[in-house]
């Protein structure tokens, strides 16, 4: 039978680096001008010799898109090898093994890469920034939501005048010509546990699902109609918006006297938004001074502006109402204690007050669902119920060998560039556990 194996065989590291150091780095190189794309051969040769094949491989790339088979095919004697100086001695460098060598090399890696499954587990901004960053690496990835949309906090918790949900769907749609593959209506911890993902084949695993669970005030009658959370109030009014639910599940009617708790961002979008559905008042209250205020200068000018009510150095200790709510008891509170018990704010005795009001939203703070970490093994939580990572050099690595996380699941919620930044990092530390694995 006849043998159609590969005649030639290529470079090992040592051959390649050996090669590699017999350039002789001409000033005019002839190798190049007899390359017809004109690869930067010399480069090449002293980045393969640095051992910065990354760099290598980077500058090949850089004129050919098919450098494993130029290589193997192409008429080097004629071209480039056939050029080099040393060939007058007929000991001119192999350059179409070099090249061999170095698309060899990417290959193995961006198939190992392609090989490997990853699911991402929410699609915020943490999310989608480690889904794009591990797809561009040739990874498959795959993005569970549970919503039937994805986007996550940018699409159902910012409101539309700061971040326009158009501007959502083009970047997820970036995102999925990446190759990336969006699963909604998913929720992992019911639909799907982290064991049965990795059962799937799922090598690694990133956790960045926020945190969607509210806290509550813990007073009288914040169980009544009119009282709610500021992420149901958010995420209620953006479905409204792209039509999932008609304009009867508005929770602000018109005129309606509203009072939120809390004086973050969160607290100031649910003001602004309540404003915008035509509630008649609106203020913003939290026990901290005006000084400490959580939310950032910009969204509290534009607040202000728009007729947003700041009441500073103060909350309320019960909510009144039968049915429904009708109004509050305001309590005043004292500035933030130092020394003996440092950092204590204490009620004021002796200063509520009544305020009549229509609805009450709650934006004292979130933390993340359990039903992840309570259907799995190995997921280890902080007291408040945030996923423990580890720093360097697994950056985002769980307590649990292969599934990582980051952003609002790992710390307090904080801005959505963090998110993205944890998620790079992240990213960068799961491509490294995939290929060491």
């Amino acid at each position: 039978m006849l043998n159609f194996e590969e005649l030639e065989k290529g470079f090992s590291e040592a051959e390649a680096v050996a090669e590699a150091k017999r350039c002789l780095k001409c000033k005019n190189p002839a190798c190049v001008s007899g390359c017809p794309i004109e690869n930067r051969i010399p480069e090449i040769a002293q980045a393969i010799v640095d051992g910065d094949y990354r760099q290598a491989i980077d500058i090949l790339n850089e004129k050919s898109n098919l450098a494993v088979i130029c290589a193997r095919v192409c008429p080097h004697n004629e071209q480039c090898e056939g050029a080099c100086v040393l060939n007058r001695k007929g000991e001119g460098i192999k350059i179409s093994k070099l090249e061999r060598f170095l698309a060899d090399r990417e290959m193995e890696l961006t198939l190992d890469r392609i090989k490997a499954k990853v699911a991402v587990i929410g699609s915020g901004p943490a999310g989608l920034s480690v889904a794009a960053i591990l797809a561009k690496e040739g990874y498959r990835v795959t993005v569970f939501e549970a919503h039937a949309v994805p986007g996550g906090v940018l699409r159902y918790g910012i409101p539309e005048y700061r971040l326009p949900k158009e501007m959502v769907s083009r970047q997820i749609e970036i995102v999925r010509g990446l190759g990336v593959r969006i699963e909604t209506g998913v929720v992992i911890g019911e639909d799907l546990t982290i064991d049965q993902l990795f059962a799937m084949g799922y090598r690694a695993i990133f956790i960045g699902t926020g945190t969607g669970l509210s806290k509550k005030l813990g007073v009288e009658g914040e169980d009544l109609a009119g009282a709610m959370q500021a992420i149901y109030f958010l995420e209620t009014v953006n479905l409204v918006m792209e039509g999932s639910l008609p304009e009867t599940h508005l929770p602000i009617d018109k005129d309606d006297r509203v009072v939120v708790i809390g004086a973050g961002n969160v607290a100031v979008d649910a003001g602004r938004t309540a404003l915008r559905l035509g509630a008649g008042s609106v203020t913003v209250m939290d026990i901290v001074t005006e000084k400490e205020r959580r939310s950032s200068e910009k969204e509290y000018r534009e607040a202000l502006e728009e007729g947003v009510e700041f009441l500073f150095q103060a909350s309320i200790s019960r909510i009144h109402g039968q049915q429904r709510v009708t109004g509050v008891t305001l309590q005043s509170f004292a500035p933030r204690q130092v020394g003996g018990r440092d950092g204590v704010i204490l009620p004021l005795p002796g200063s509520e007050r009544e305020m009549p009001c229509d609805k009450v939203i709650v934006a004292i703070g979130q933390k993340p669902f359990a039903r992840i970490v309570s259907t799995t093994t190995g997921i280890n939580t902080n007291d408040k119920g945030y996923v423990i990572t580890e720093q360097e050099p697994r950056y985002g690595m769980t307590t649990r060998e292969g599934v990582f996380a980051a952003g609002d699941v790992v710390h307090e919620p904080q801005t959505v560039i963090l998110a993205m930044r944890e998620g790079r990092k992240v990213a960068e530390a799961m491509s490294a556990f995939l290929q060491k694995g």
